[in-house]
């Protein structure tokens, strides 16, 4: 059978049909569809990477806004520290005399009381404050700046009950004084600066490098601390006699001849000029009573020399100094409801600044607010052969601070 030229060309249009439709079926469609698969996908990441650029602009403003609140609550926290306490005030106030030019000695700072507020009918239960009372003698420049400080100065205060009168060029102010705090365990709370402080030992009690605190108790800046109103001088001794000075020392122990009423003024005149002539730099023990509201403590006590001991921080506490003679040297040993010294043995050897007597000067606070009632009672037991005198300086005189209570003999107990 031959095969015509006819034959061959429908041959050969059958055989490009058929790879037509083969490359149609399993080349074109196949690439076609996954083509469309592709596309399709793309679509669907581009409006994903278009929702993903908006939350990265949408997150970015966010990001500034949260940095901007950041930025805001870190300042309300230095403005309103959620750690000011007693300590922080004391720093604070000392710093603000001295940025208007004034003095203050008077460092006592009420409880923590809280803020009773509402801002947009919220109420306001985290603030609180310290307040102390104050009397400057200041220009009235640096009054103005000490009132324009309440804004821009860190942490916030404020001044409440203001008193003003002429003092010749200066104006004597009186006032409240309240620094603000804020309750947030969230946020960054304040902290010390770095003092330059010298190093000392662990042990108190015992010879180091650290140098030593000398305290100058003189006549003049007791002086200073008392009321003028109020400036007599009054004794209380042992022997059931009760000596007092206004002007001059009278006794009011009743007597019953003209040779022993000489020899007790006799003794009367000699005891004022000893008076006149204690030095308070030389005493050998000194103790410090403040109230409940002191940054460290209530009572502190100091054996001249040697260190000092603090209490308990308690609303009625009790310390002690007892003294003893043995085999002609002198012992002392001393404590609170907090800690005592020495822990161990039957007293540690001094010996007295004077010859004639041992001093111990306590340093008093008087009481300014309502709250205020922490007493202190003061044992003093003296077992050798000197007198002892316990002067109480610039306590209370209504309520006073400080009771003593006087064992062994030849205490005397003077109040100033």
């Amino acid at each position: 059978m031959q095969i015509t030229d006819r034959d061959k060309k429908l041959l050969m249009i059958l055989v490009m049909f058929l790879v037509a439709v083969a490359f149609y079926n399993f080349f074109y469609k196949p690439y076609s569809e996954k083509l469309s698969q592709l596309k399709s996908e793309k679509q669907t990441l581009e409006n994903r990477l278009n929702e993903i650029n908006q939350r990265i602009a949408s997150y970015n403003l966010s990001k500034e806004r949260l940095q901007e609140i950041e930025e805001l609550y870190a300042d309300l926290s230095n403005k309103i520290p959620p750690n000011q306490d007693e300590k922080f005030s004391m720093l604070d106030l000392k710093r603000l005399s001295e940025m208007v030019g004034a003095k203050t000695s008077d460092y006592t700072f009420s409880q923590k009381q809280k803020v009773n507020t509402s801002i947009n009918n919220i109420n306001i239960v985290n603030a609180y404050y310290y307040s102390s009372k104050q009397n400057w003698q200041i220009t009235y420049a640096n009054f103005k700046k000490l009132l324009y400080l309440q804004k821009d100065f860190s942490p916030l205060f404020s001044l409440d009950g203001i008193t003003l009168s002429n003092a010749n060029d200066k104006i004597a102010a009186s006032f409240e004084i309240r620094f603000y705090g804020f309750e947030d365990n969230l946020a960054q709370p304040r902290q010390w600066p770095q003092f330059r402080m010298p190093t000392g030992k662990g042990d108190i009690f015992k010879g180091g490098t650290a140098p030593k605190i000398k305290f100058n108790y003189t006549e003049e800046s007791i002086k200073k601390n008392e009321n003028p109103a109020q400036s007599a001088l009054k004794m209380e001794r042992t022997d059931n006699a009760t000596v007092k000075q206004q002007g001059q020392i009278t006794s009011v122990t009743p007597t019953d001849s003209q040779t022993k009423e000489k020899s007790n003024n006799a003794q009367q005149s000699s005891t004022q000029q000893t008076e006149q002539n204690i030095d308070f730099n030389k005493a050998d023990f000194v103790a410090t009573i403040s109230t409940l509201y002191s940054p460290t403590t209530n009572i502190s006590l100091e054996k001249t020399g040697k260190g000092s001991i603090f209490g308990a921080k308690k609303n009625i506490e009790n310390a002690y100094i007892r003294l003893e003679k043995r085999d002609n040297k002198y012992y002392f040993k001393m404590g609170t409801e907090g800690s005592i010294f020495p822990q161990d043995g039957n007293g540690e050897e001094f010996v007295p600044n004077s010859s004639n007597y041992i001093l111990i000067v306590i340093f008093s606070t008087p009481r300014k607010f309502k709250d205020d009632k922490n007493v202190v009672t003061m044992t003093v037991n003296n077992a050798t052969d000197k007198i002892t005198k316990v002067y109480i300086l610039n306590d209370d005189k209504q309520k006073p601070r400080v009771n003593v209570v006087t064992k062994g003999s030849n205490v005397q107990v003077i109040r100033k």
